[in-house]
């Protein structure tokens, strides 16, 4: 593998690279402080700068991960990497420049590609010399993402991504924790403190002991007061009802108004008992209400017909709620 030239590095030269050259050894400059009994060695150590001439032992795909203070590549124009693949820099965060000298023979000679993440191809700059008309070589300088020299491939930032879906996760987590403290705060004040309750003690029964039991009772006594007759009234007016629409409806059609108020009052039980399971049969409950509904129109209108199904519905509420105030009152 490309990356066993590296293994006669120490760990401190690779942490202390802060330059690495790809070059052949008889273009070794003085000013990288290569020493000439180096140059048979794949690689030399100076001074922060990795000098690499091993180019055959560069296959497939090189990655540089184990340099992390690496600020700086040169590629020497006959460096030449026969089957070489790809540069993986994604993790060389401190990189910030690469350096193409005699780019000519450089991309005559190679044709890998870089890997890099999405981030790195701005930060990152390219140097190369460029012939002016007048015969005069100029350095010229552009990002990765700007040049088309050296072709480049965007890598996965697993690491940002893996965080960026935890925050994601994290975020969720404490936005479902708030909406549970906002509804714990709701139900807080919507429940009577111990405090409003000896208040509702003293108005229901005088300034006696908090008794719980005989504080409810004696509000379902008084709630009686005024519900009996107002449910009375109630059932008298749906009985009155009744007998119109049954007048109305004739022979004929007495029998569909009767399977009419029956499928109602079905529907109005499998509200109350709100049972998931039923959903079929209130579909088709609902169904037959429609059909009688269409039938007894040579009669009635819709707005008839729906005002004697609402007040059947209200009168059903209102047994309901007599059935309750009258539990246990008159323990």
């Amino acid at each position: 593998m490309a990356q066993e030239i590296f293994n006669g590095l120490k760990n401190n030269q690779k942490t202390g690279t802060k330059h690495i050259i790809f070059q052949q050894n008889n273009d070794v400059h003085p000013s990288w402080g290569v020493q000439a009994d180096q140059q048979s060695s794949p690689f030399t150590f100076s001074d922060g700068v990795l000098n690499i001439s091993a180019f055959e032992k560069l296959k497939g795909e090189f990655d540089l991960a184990s340099f992390p203070h690496l600020r700086k590549i040169t590629f020497q124009g006959n460096a030449h990497f026969k089957v070489l693949e790809s540069i993986d820099l994604s993790k060389n965060e401190k990189l910030n420049k690469i350096i193409i000298l005699n780019q000519n023979q450089f991309f005559h000679n190679n044709d890998f590609i870089l890997l890099i993440k999405e981030m790195q191809s701005n930060r990152i700059v390219l140097s190369y010399y460029e012939d002016t008309s007048r015969g005069v070589w100029v350095e010229k300088y552009k990002s990765l993402r700007e040049q088309a020299m050296i072709p480049y491939l965007l890598v996965e930032d697993r690491k940002l991504e893996q965080l960026e879906a935890e925050i994601a996760e994290l975020r969720q987590s404490f936005n479902h924790k708030v909406q549970m403290i906002a509804d714990l705060n709701q139900k807080i004040q919507q429940t009577p403190t111990l405090s409003q309750f000896r208040e509702l003690n003293n108005i229901v029964l005088g300034c006696t002991e908090l008794n719980y039991n005989k504080l409810k009772q004696e509000i379902k006594r008084l709630k009686l007061k005024d519900f009996n007759p107002y449910f009375q009234e109630q059932k008298n007016t749906f009985e009155r009802l009744m007998a119109t629409a049954k007048n109305k409806a004739g022979d004929s059609l007495k029998s569909i108004l009767d399977l009419l108020l029956q499928t109602n009052k079905q529907i109005i039980e499998s509200e109350y008992e709100n049972n998931n399971n039923n959903s079929f049969t209130r579909g088709q409950l609902q169904g037959q209400l429609t059909t009688c509904q269409t039938l007894l129109q040579t009669k009635f209108t819709l707005e008839e017909l729906q005002s004697l199904l609402d007040k059947q519905k209200e009168l059903r509420r209102l047994e309901k709620h007599s059935v309750i105030l009258q539990q246990d009152v008159y323990k």
